[in-house]
C-alpha cells in the first residue's frame, strides 16, 4: 500500500526530490506523500506543504509516469531540492472521501444483490454528494430503497474492509470481482473487499470497517446519457431529518398520513397528465382560428390568444406561412404576452426587424431569424402591436 493510500494518515514529513515552475505554480515532486492523487472516480487530496522557510497550498496532485506531482500555489518564502518539508492534507475532505469511496463499494454490492442485469458505468466521487452511473434495464425508487436497506444493513453489520494485492492470473479466477482487466497496465492488482459483500479492483482511500461510513443515504436519480446517474450521501443525520420533516409537512398540508404520500402524488400527477392532454386539445382547437387581410400584396394573417400552448402556436404560425405572408399571433400569458411574427421570403420583411420595432415601441424584450421571430411584451399592448405591424407593412 503506498503512503498516500492509508486513510487516516494525515501528515508525513518528506524530501523535496523535484521542483517545476508553471503558470505561477511549482510542481512539486516528494520522496514520499500522504497526498492522494486524482484518479478511480476519486478526486485528490489538498492541504499544505510547508517547513521553516515555506509554505505553500496544494490545489492539485496527479500522478504521471509513475510520479506524484504536487501543483503548488506559493503562500510565503521559498522552496529548494532535497529540502525537508511537512505534507498535511485536509482531514475534513479526506475523511468524507474515505466514507463516500466506502459507501459506493458498500452500495454498489448492494445493487448487484439486489438488480441482477446492473453493471458500473462509472463512479465521481466527491466531498458532499458523489454520483454512482449504473447500466440497468429499468431503475425504480422501489429498487434503489431494496439495495439502500441491504446497504445500511452491512453498514450497521460493522463488517471488515480488506484491502489486499494479487496479479492479474490471480484476479480471473476470483468470483465476483469487478474488474476491467484491459484498463490495468500493472500485473499486480490492488483490491477492495467488503467482507462476504462485495471485491473490486480499487486504488482509493476506504475505512477499516464498514460502520466509520455512519449510513448511506441515495438523495436523487436520473437517467443521463443511457446511464443511470444515482447521487447519495453518507454519515447524514442532517439530511434525513430535513427529508422526514418535508415528508410529515407536506402529509399535514394534503391532510394524509406520512405513508399515503406516495400514492396521492402519483394520483395527482395522472390526473394533472389527463387535465393537460385535454388542455392540449382544447388549446389545439383554438390555434386553428385566426384573421386575414390583404394589405397590398401582403397576406397580413393575425390573432390574440388566451394562454395556449407555445408549441402548438408556433407550428400553426409556421404552416401559414405561405407566399408573401406575414403572420402574427399573440398569446397572452398573465401579465405578459408572447409575440410571434413570421414573414415569408417574398414579402419583403423580416420578421426580426419587425419584432425589433414592436420591442423598442413596448418596452418588450425577444429576438429570431429572418424568417421567425418570437418576443414578450406587456399583455395591455397586445391589440396595439397588432396595428402597429399593420401601418409598419401599410407604410413600407
Amino acid at each position: 500500500m503506498e503512503t498516500y493510500q492509508e486513510p487516516f494518515l494525515h501528515e508525513k514529513n518528506a524530501s523535496v526530490t523535484n521542483i517545476e515552475e508553471k503558470d505561477g505554480f511549482l510542481l512539486v515532486e516528494l520522496d514520499d506523500t500522504v497526498f492522494y492523487p486524482a484518479g478511480g472516480g476519486q478526486p485528490c487530496d489538498t492541504g499544505t506543504i510547508r517547513n521553516n522557510y515555506f509554505e505553500g497550498k496544494v490545489v492539485d496532485v496527479s500522478k504521471k509516469d509513475g510520479k506524484i506531482i504536487h501543483k503548488v500555489k506559493v503562500v510565503d518564502g521559498t522552496l529548494k531540492i532535497n529540502d525537508n518539508v511537512t505534507c498535511e492534507h485536509s482531514v475534513k475532505k479526506r475523511i468524507s472521501l474515505v466514507r463516500m469511496h466506502s459507501g459506493e463499494h458498500v452500495f454498489m454490492g448492494a445493487l448487484l444483490k439486489t438488480i441482477k442485469d446492473i453493471k458500473v458505468n462509472k463512479v465521481r466521487l466527491d466531498e458532499d454528494e458523489p454520483s454512482l452511473f449504473v447500466i440497468c434495464e429499468n431503475l425504480t425508487w422501489e429498487r434503489i430503497f431494496e439495495a439502500e436497506k441491504l446497504a445500511n444493513k452491512i453498514i450497521k453489520e460493522n463488517r471488515d474492509i480488506i484491502v489486499k494485492e494479487v496479479t492479474k492470473e490471480e484476479a480471473k479466477s476470483i468470483k465476483g470481482l469487478r474488474i476491467k482487466l484491459d484498463r490495468i497496465k500493472s500485473d499486480k492488482i490492488r483490491l477492495v473487499e467488503v467482507n462476504n459483500h462485495d471485491i473490486a479492483a480499487c486504488a482509493g482511500t476506504h475505512a477499516l470497517k464498514t460502520d466509520f461510513i455512519g449510513n448511506f443515504l441515495v438523495t436523487r436519480f436520473n437517467l443521463v446519457k443511457g446511464a443511470y446517474e444515482i447521487r447519495f450521501k453518507t454519515n447524514v443525520s442532517e439530511d434525513l431529518f430535513e427529508l422526514a420533516r418535508i415528508a410529515r409537512k407536506t402529509a399535514s398540508i394534503i391532510k394524509k398520513d406520512v405513508n399515503d404520500v406516495p400514492e396521492f402524488i402519483e394520483n395527482l400527477m395522472q390526473e394533472n397528465e389527463r387535465k393537460t392532454t385535454k388542455l392540449r386539445e382544447l388549446s389545439a382547437n383554438f390555434v386553428k382560428e385566426f384573421k386575414e387581410e390583404k394589405i397590398g400584396e401582403i397576406n397580413f394573417v393575425y390573432n390574440i390568444f388566451d394562454e395556449v400552448e407555445k408549441k402548438q402556436l408556433v407550428d400553426r404560425a409556421a404552416s401559414l406561412k405561405k407566399e408573401k405572408t406575414i403572420v402574427c399571433f399573440l398569446n397572452k400569458l398573465g401579465d405578459n404576452a408572447q409575440i410571434i411574427i413570421v414573414a415569408s421570403e417574398d414579402s419583403g420583411f423580416k420578421a426580426n426587424e419587425l419584432l425589433k420595432d414592436i420591442m423598442e415601441k413596448f418596452n418588450g424584450k425577444g429576438g429570431g431569424r429572418e424568417n421567425f421571430a418570437m418576443g414578450s411584451i406587456k399583455m395591455d399592448f397586445s391589440e396595439k402591436a397588432i396595428e402597429t405591424i399593420k401601418e409598419l407593412v401599410k407604410n413600407s
